[in-house]
């Protein structure tokens, strides 16, 4: 059952409450995704590997991680498919792969029986490698991807980066549609529920709405607001995109940067009619430290989840109600809370934070023996109220 079948819960405050101690990891994690069956968490790396979680009830237990030459540069950027057992993974250098990840579970579904997960036909991975992928291409995109995204009918993968292109793909990595439209970075995507409509926002903030069919320019939207011309650099955009479960509303997350330089920005949500494409919502949360919104889910029981990641070392996990100006829950006890995901079973998320007292920016202290150790990201493994994970 995926997270947009369940019910909606009863209208009550929810206060979602931490399960145990964070998940430790050796690198920061640029992305988190779960699995559609729920059993199986994968993260992104600054170290150009994929770090894999068996998902129990209340802990993550982890799994040797996909390393090797499949990936050069960080992976930013995770999606599953939710019909096929594949998922797909992007790096900074423009590497796109998609992996089977049936082996990953097949020793856990025989201990316990579950018919929910079909054996794989597969050995199991190595311990040191883990499997090749299904297929890579060294050059999906020229240079960082920012993010890939799969349809809700499993039929297309979306990506976009730097080069101010987006694509669309088969799940056999032909190339579909090539979009240009765009003059600056690209940022974000997000696939309408009904998997007709492709939706993309630049770091000027131009927001534009494609047809998945042709491939075909539909329409734009405006979120210049989330975006700032300084002498030093351009700053800002539109971080994130996420259209609504009913299909009604697009919400795109960024910032209001107060500086190019040593970035500051106070955190922003927008969120438009889709039909129409009028801004319905501006709603700023924080000061100019807590930075940028960095991911976005309308979650089933009736509120929408994001998180925060500013200067230096702020970060705040915040739950809204849609078209409420004050969020219901929120707290910054997990520093640059930049990774985000919400478990298909609708009763557990997880964030990825920076780890506290972080070094890794060239200090002094983040030397150790000699060792330059930089930071890592602990996964935060959270329940909502009133359900048992």
């Amino acid at each position: 059952m995926s997270m947009g079948d369940l019910p909606k819960q009863p209208a009550k405050p929810p206060d979602p409450k931490e399960l145990g101690k964070p998940a430790l990891t050796t690198q920061q994690v640029g992305c988190l995704r779960f699995s559609p069956c729920g059993r199986l968490l994968a993260g992104g790396d600054y170290d150009a590997k994929v770090q894999l979680w068996r998902v129990k009830d209340v802990e993550l237990s982890p799994l040797p991680a996909l390393a090797g030459k499949q990936h050069n540069g960080w992976v930013d950027a995770i999606a599953f498919a939710p019909k096929e057992e594949l998922f797909f993974t992007a790096d900074t250098w423009g590497r796109l792969s998609c992996w089977e990840y049936a082996a990953w579970l097949s020793d856990e579904s025989a201990d316990k029986g579950d018919s929910k997960v079909s054996p794989s036909p597969q050995p199991s991975p190595s311990r040191e490698r883990g499997p090749e992928p299904r297929w890579s291409l060294d050059a999906a995109h020229d240079g960082y991807i920012r993010q890939v995204v799969v349809s809700p009918d499993g039929k297309h993968v979306a990506t976009c980066g730097r080069d101010k292109v987006v694509r669309l793909w088969s799940l056999d990595g032909k190339l579909k549609h090539e979009l240009k439209d765009h003059r600056e970075d690209v940022y974000a995507l997000a696939f309408t529920p009904d998997s007709l409509a492709l939706v993309s926002g630049d770091l000027k903030g131009v927001i534009r709405v494609w047809s998945v069919a042709d491939g075909k320019h539909q329409r734009q939207m405006d979120a210049a607001s989330l975006y700032k011309l300084e002498r030093i650099q351009d700053v800002g955009g539109a971080r994130v995109l996420t259209v609504s479960r009913d299909g009604n509303s697009l919400y795109c997350g960024g910032a209001v940067p107060k500086s190019g330089g040593f970035v500051e920005a106070t955190p922003k949500l927008l969120r438009f009619d889709f039909k129409s494409g009028k801004l319905e919502q501006e709603l700023t949360l924080g000061e100019p430290p807590h930075g940028f919104i960095y991911e976005i889910i309308d979650h089933p029981s009736g509120f929408i989840m994001f998180i925060t990641s500013g200067q230096p070392g702020n970060g705040k996990l915040f739950l809204l109600k849609p078209g409420e100006k004050d969020p219901v829950f929120t707290t910054n006890k997990m520093p640059n809370t930049h990774c985000l995901a919400a478990h298909p079973d609708g009763k557990r998320f997880v964030v990825a934070s920076t780890n506290g007292g972080s070094n890794g920016n060239g200090r002094q202290g983040a030397l150790k023996n000699g060792v330059y150790t930089g930071n890592h990201s602990p996964i935060h493994l959270w329940t909502l109220p009133g359900e048992s994970a």
